[in-house]
């Protein structure tokens, strides 16, 4: 994993780097200048990605310090001091926007899902992420997740078995799906079903898969819907729901009484949160 994350920031810094590194500060600033500089946030946040933003710096310049005694999940304040940066400026000044970019992006999702979190406080109900993520930065966006108090679905397919709507209609029925892969996986790995009408859930639940299904997922019901037909499901059997939740409606989904809340909302529709890198010269 260090590998990945590795590879993902160099690839960051190569998209700003490449082909003639940073010709304005090599052309302003002595090789041997070194520089001071303060990490601050300049709105209300929740702290996600300081590593990334530390391991930024270091991957260009192994002599560029970045302390801090903050970790990812703490709340900030506005004009709150992250981070010290120390190091030789050409090196701070080349690395500055991408490090910026990574926190700025990291936080943005971390707060969102701590909004989330906190709207359905008091309810037995985990909140869960998707794999609705930026190509090929599942990693940290999931991470961050992670930082504002939310729970990681799977990672990526070959983590669990999810029967969709489409392997449905694809394979024919819910009972045909379900069997073909309890046949190829003998209860190695844990299943997850969507249902999309009280039809697919009560085949879904009947005695021939009941004992064969981890989750099911109610994937874009509507509230009084899910009230009713999660008084169906036998207990053992998980439930989920998902589709279009958001910051508008995911009370109303919480109090349904299921176990998990799936969204794409922290994500998708989290918004970057402002730092600033400042020199003290």
């Amino acid at each position: 994993m260090e590998n990945l994350i590795d590879k993902i920031i160099l690839d960051a810094l190569n998209e700003d780097l490449l082909p003639g590194g940073d010709i304005t500060s090599s052309s302003l600033i002595s090789n041997d200048h070194k520089s001071s500089f303060s990490l601050v946030v300049n709105e209300n946040a929740v702290l996600a990605g300081i590593d990334i933003f530390k391991r930024t710096f270091y991957l260009l310049d192994k002599d560029v310090s970045v302390e801090t005694n903050l970790k990812n999940s703490d709340y900030l304040e506005k004009n709150q001091i992250v981070a010290h940066v120390k190091g030789y400026t050409r090196s701070i000044l080349k690395a500055e926007r991408t490090a910026l970019n990574f926190i700025s992006l990291l936080s943005g999702i971390a707060t969102t899902t701590y909004e989330l979190k906190d709207l359905i406080k008091g309810r037995n109900v985990e909140l869960l992420d998707t794999r609705k993520t930026t190509p090929n930065l599942r990693v940290l966006e999931k991470q961050a997740v992670v930082a504002g108090g939310g729970k990681n679905h799977r990672f990526n397919l070959s983590e669990m078995v999810l029967i969709k709507d489409n392997h449905i209609d694809v394979f024919g029925s819910v009972e045909k799906a379900v069997s073909k892969i309890c046949k190829s996986y003998n209860g190695k790995i844990k299943v997850e079903v969507e249902v999309r009408d009280l039809t697919e859930l009560k085949e879904a639940i009947s005695s021939k898969l009941s004992s064969k299904i981890d989750i099911i997922m109610f994937d874009n019901w509507k509230v009084d819907e899910l009230k009713s037909a999660l008084k169906l499901v036998p207990k053992g059997i998980l439930t989920e729901a998902s589709g279009q939740i958001t910051t508008r409606n995911i009370k109303d989904y919480a109090k349904t009484g299921v176990n998990f809340i799936s969204t794409g909302c922290m994500i998708k529709n989290a918004k970057w949160i402002d730092f600033s890198l400042k020199t003290s010269v």
